[in-house]
């Protein structure tokens, strides 16, 4: 029960903070090292970090009311 729970939270946070942190920041942080001009993320990234953001928030959601 408690591991659902500090799972869900763990998870939620994640998510969260994918959809809430400025995607220039954190591609800048993450992935810039790897682009040869490093200008600014694709588009494809931008939505793909959102796409994941919902979906670790609903996983993290679903994992605390398990955990209850």
């Amino acid at each position: 029960m408690k591991q659902e729970l500090l799972a869900g939270i763990v998870i939620g946070v994640i998510g969260l903070s994918l959809l809430f942190l400025p995607i220039g920041k954190l591609w800048a942080f993450t992935e810039k090292w790897k682009t040869k001009n490093g200008d600014q993320p694709s588009k494809g990234y931008a939505m793909l970090m959102r796409v994941l953001g919902t979906v670790f928030s609903v996983v993290g959601a679903a994992l605390i009311v398990c955990g209850l």
